[in-house]
C-alpha cells in the first residue's frame, strides 16, 4: 500500500508540475521566444514579395539587427525611450515599392505583450497619431500622417513595430498600404 501512495503521489507531482507549466505557457502575456537579435530579425525580415510589388533594399545599410545594449548606438538620443520600457532587440529593414514608394520596418522584442503595448501607447499619445488603419482597431495599429507619407505604430503579442511609408500623395494610400505590412507582420507574431 504504501508504494501505491508513493506512486500516487509521484503521478500528482508530475501532473501538477505539467499543469504550472502549462499555464505559465499559455499566459496571456505572450512572452517572446526570441533567443538573440539575429533570431528576431530572421523572424521578422521580409523577403521579396512578403507585399506584392516590394522588394528588399540592397544597400549596405538595408538591414540590420541590434540589442537594446547598442540601440543607443544605432538612433540619436531617442534609445532611452525604448530600452527604458523594456527593448530587447530591434530590426531595422529598408524596403522598395513601386517608384517612388519606400518603406523602414522597424522592429522590437519587448519580452511580454504588456511592455510591447506600453510602447505602443507611449508612441500614439507622443506623436498625437489619428490616423486609422483600415482592418485594424486603433489599440493596435495607428498612423501619423506626413506631408508624404505615414509613420505607423503598431504591436501584436510581445513586439512593438514603427513604419515609415514615404511616397504617397495622399493619406489612404499610404494607410492602405500600411494594412499589407501589417498583415505579414502579425502573421510573422503568431
Amino acid at each position: 500500500m504504501k508504494m501505491f501512495g508513493s506512486l500516487t503521489f509521484l503521478r500528482w507531482t508530475v501532473c501538477s508540475s505539467l499543469a504550472l507549466a502549462w499555464l505559465a505557457c499559455s499566459s496571456s502575456d505572450n512572452t517572446t521566444v526570441a533567443q538573440d537579435e539575429n533570431s528576431f530579425g530572421a523572424k521578422y525580415k521580409f523577403v521579396n514579395q512578403d507585399v506584392p510589388g516590394w522588394s528588399q533594399d540592397t544597400g549596405a545599410t538595408a538591414y540590420s539587427v541590434w540589442t537594446a545594449a547598442n540601440l543607443t548606438d544605432k538612433i540619436d538620443g531617442a534609445a532611452p525611450e525604448y530600452t527604458s520600457r523594456g527593448c530587447k532587440f530591434a530590426m531595422y529593414q529598408g524596403l522598395v515599392g513601386p517608384d517612388p514608394s519606400i518603406c523602414t520596418v522597424v522592429a522590437m522584442d519587448f519580452g511580454t505583450d504588456t511592455q510591447a503595448t506600453t510602447m505602443f501607447d507611449y508612441k500614439k499619445q507622443a506623436s498625437s497619431a489619428s490616423a486609422a488603419i483600415p482592418q485594424y482597431d486603433a489599440s493596435v495599429a495607428i498612423g501619423y500622417p506626413g506631408l508624404t507619407g505615414i509613420t505607423v505604430y503598431a504591436h501584436f503579442k510581445a513586439s512593438y513595430f514603427e513604419l515609415q511609408l514615404d511616397g504617397y500623395s495622399d493619406q489612404s494610400s499610404g494607410s492602405q498600404a500600411a494594412t499589407s505590412f501589417l498583415k505579414v507582420l502579425e502573421k510573422k507574431s503568431k
